[in-house]
């Protein structure tokens, strides 16, 4: 229940709750399932997390949904080798998406919403720092694990709804689209695309049912030493049918093509878009929460959430016999509608476990009735993690995302978009209010 003090007259937007007003809390998600929504295939893109040699991350022939629409996400830290260098260091690189057109009709490829980015320019220039971890001794260069360009382009995704779809281009049969950017040394690469396919002729989207035996719409993911003719490069990849193996310490398969259904280990279903409705009365005084971007958890580890919230059935056609997970339900978005009566505190909580030093350094993106709202909790002592880990205190923090006053009914819509390179599961948190003006 919330303890005394937690009025409408001193909680305000951005501040930070401790573990105490959180615990206890009735959970709206254990045990339910969410409504699932098949319109998107994810074509996902995350190992080898850090690749050292060029090559295709992720690549995968024939791609096109039901309904037309697919989403791509990869998220890649460029650790390419300049083996001309002495001594040896890491060199800039072009990271981006392609798509193959083995159809028989020119297609126009649009993205309906969509942003890509890095953290480090070319000539090694940071632009995110926000996710810069302490330096170890000795050290001289910020560690930083791309939450920050996670979330910027999360943001950037959710403002791209904003604008008409874009055009990439062109493409005629038997010809690539190549979309990328290019990044620099030790740089994270994040790219976030819902892609529709266009049929030139007529102007109609092309979905599976579209298309003749034989054809189809292909896509793969890469990264390719700066300045090298990406289309021979491609060709070259492609040809010899190599695709870049995980590396020895990734347990995890992170890729592959993941289409929505029912599968004999996900008898819910598993699909990248997810919805629920919340109904909660600040009425009866008792918080409430519920779990989102569980992953690969099990609901035997993580209680409280969503059961049908699991995404193990990616089909990577480099590794046919084995299926690829996406732990962190990465690329997947969640819409929450949330009927509300009375005072109430909408509250976000990071990931409880504590393990890797970026874990004490939550940052984070929500989408609330319109507006896009940053979140970070970063623990005060974060900068003695290397020097005094006792110092630190235990997970569990929240912060206020928004203060809703109304004593009525109120209807909120809340999006979230797991970023790359943040952890799952997160907790949303509705905390009653008291107005202690109507007591005087």
């Amino acid at each position: 229940m919330p303890r005394a003090g937690l009025n409408i007259d001193n909680l305000k937007e951005g501040q930070e709750v401790s573990p105490d007003y959180l615990q206890g809390a009735i959970s709206l998600s254990a045990g339910q399932k969410l409504l699932l929504d098949h319109t998107y295939n994810l074509f996902f893109s995350n190992i080898p997390e850090f690749p050292g040699e060029p090559g295709l991350t992720c690549r995968a022939d024939d791609v096109l949904s039901g309904s037309g629409l697919v989403r791509v996400l990869f998220s890649h830290m460029n650790l390419l080798i300049d083996w001309s260098s002495d001594p040896l260091s890491n060199m800039p690189a072009a990271v981006g998406f392609a798509v193959e057109n083995r159809t028989l009709r020119e297609l126009d490829v649009y993205a309906i919403r969509g942003a890509m980015s890095c953290n480090r320019t070319t000539d090694g220039t940071y632009l995110f720092l926000e996710d810069a971890a302490p330096l170890r001794p000795g050290e001289c260069e910020p560690q930083c694990y791309g939450s920050a360009v996670g979330n910027y382009v999360v943001r950037e995704f959710f403002l791209s709804e904003q604008k008409p779809p874009i055009n990439l281009g062109r493409v005629k049969p038997g010809e690539r689209l190549i979309h990328g950017l290019d990044v620099g040394p030790r740089a994270w690469a994040v790219g976030l695309y819902d892609l529709e396919f266009v049929d030139a002729a007529s102007g109609c989207r092309l979905n599976r049912s579209d298309l003749t035996p034989g054809e189809a719409v292909g896509l793969e993911t890469f990264i390719a030493p700066l300045g090298v003719d990406l289309d021979n490069f491609l060709e070259e990849k492609l040809a010899s049918g190599t695709v870049l193996p995980k590396s020895w310490y990734e347990c995890e398969h992170m890729r592959g093509l993941f289409v929505p259904g029912i599968y004999s280990d996900s008898p819910a279903g598993e699909a990248s878009s997810k919805i629920f409705t919340i109904n909660y009365s600040a009425d009866n005084g008792l918080a409430a929460s519920f779990a989102l971007a569980a992953g690969d958890v099990s609901p035997a580890f993580e209680p409280d959430i969503f059961i049908n919230d699991r995404m193990r059935n990616g089909y990577d056609q480099a590794s046919p016999g084995l299926k690829g997970v996406n732990k962190g339900n990465y690329g997947a978005d969640y819409t929450i509608k949330m009927e509300l009566t009375g005072p109430v505190a909408l509250v976000f909580q990071g990931p409880l476990q504590c393990c890797a030093v970026d874990t004490y350094n939550q940052i984070d993106t929500v989408w609330l009735d319109g507006q896009i709202k940053a979140l970070q909790i970063k623990d005060p002592n974060y900068e003695q993690f290397y020097t005094d880990e006792s110092a630190l205190r235990p997970p569990g923090y929240g912060r206020v995302i928004a203060v809703f006053k109304e004593s009525g009914r109120h209807d909120h819509v809340l999006r979230y978009i797991p970023p790359p390179n943040t952890y799952g599961p997160v907790r949303f948190y509705l905390l009653p209010l008291v107005d202690d003006r109507n007591l005087h």
